[in-house]
Formats: structure tokens, sequence, C-alpha cells
């Protein structure tokens, strides 16, 4: 950032009050929607996406198209300064209850939430999960996860196109200085 110093103290005109430091902030990212791929159904069916990328079907009739893979997401820390401290950083994450999808005859909900994340393999929609970012010593530290769940589909009649949102939030809990 070029202020100018020199320029300002020579012609006299006041400078501007110093910009305040950027505070710490939590974002997350979808890095690759949850596909459950391309499949038909004659009544009810089930499909499920583990975070691995494992597919299991019940009553599920598989078509060539997309292919079934899960969710990937980054949780981003921006700690917003040129502090230069080794960090040690918390994040709560919420992966919150999906709501039902109905396009025509066809209902789609989301169930049995499934992460690669250390310590946090099965969540409920809602449930906290603690993410832990060691060592964070660059002004933005990530930690990528990967997310499977299960679709349950009702078909009355037609075909549709299911996208179920997952609203995914995170929150900063701490982002403490390494003590040596």
């Amino acid at each position: 950032m070029d202020i100018g110093f020199g320029v300002l103290a020579l012609s006299g005109i006041a400078a501007a009050p110093p910009v305040a430091a950027k505070p710490a902030e939590v974002r997350i990212s979808v890095d690759r929607e949850l596909d459950f791929g391309s499949f038909m159904v004659f009544g009810n069916a089930r499909r499920s996406v583990a975070a691995n990328g494992a597919v299991t079907d019940d009553s599920i009739v598989a078509l060539e198209g997309t292919i079934p893979a899960p969710a990937q997401f980054t949780v981003t820390y921006d700690r917003g300064n040129a502090n230069r401290h080794v960090l040690d950083v918390e994040v709560e994450l919420y992966i919150s209850p999906a709501s039902a999808v109905r396009i025509g005859g066809v209902e789609g909900r989301l169930s049995s939430y499934e992460t690669d994340l250390p310590g946090a393999r099965r969540v409920t929609g809602g449930q906290p999960i603690r993410i832990s970012i060691p060592n964070c010593r660059t002004r933005t530290c990530s930690v990528t996860f990967r997310l499977g769940a299960t679709l349950d589909v009702s078909r009355q009649y037609g075909g549709a196109r299911l996208v179920v949102p997952i609203p995914v939030d995170a929150v900063l809990v701490s982002d403490d200085r390494q003590r040596r």
C-alpha cells in the first residue's frame, strides 16, 4: 500500500486515518457438490454415496451419465492481518439437515451424513463438528473434507434431476497463539 508520506508532508495535506486491521474470519467453499449420479427408480429407492466415494444401491437401476461422488468442502481461516505468530485454530462446523426436494412426481430426502474428518465419521444434521488447523503459519490456512450421504427417493410419476442443497456453516472457536 503506497500512501506517499513524502508527498503528503511536503504538500501539507492531512493524511488519512490509519486503516484498521482486517479481523480474522472463517470461510467455507464448495469444491464439489454431492452427486448421486444418474439412475432410475420404480416406486421407492435409496442410494448412498460414502465420503470415500463408495456407492450402495437399494432398488436403483443405474444409468450411464454422471458418476456418483461425495461433496468436497474447504474451510479456510484468514487471520486478516500481518500477524506472523504460529496459531492453533479451532473451527466448529455445522451441517444442517437438508429439506426434502420435490420435482413433479419425484421426491428426494437426504439422511445419514458421513465425513472423512477425524472423529466425525457419522454425523447428524445440526451436530457440531470440531475441526483443528494446527500450526497455522501463513495468512490463510485451510482444511478440506468430503461429505457423503444417503438419498431416499420416491417416484410417483415422471422423472427429474434432483439437486438437494446441503447447508454448511463454519464458526471460528479460537485462534490461539502457540506457546513455545
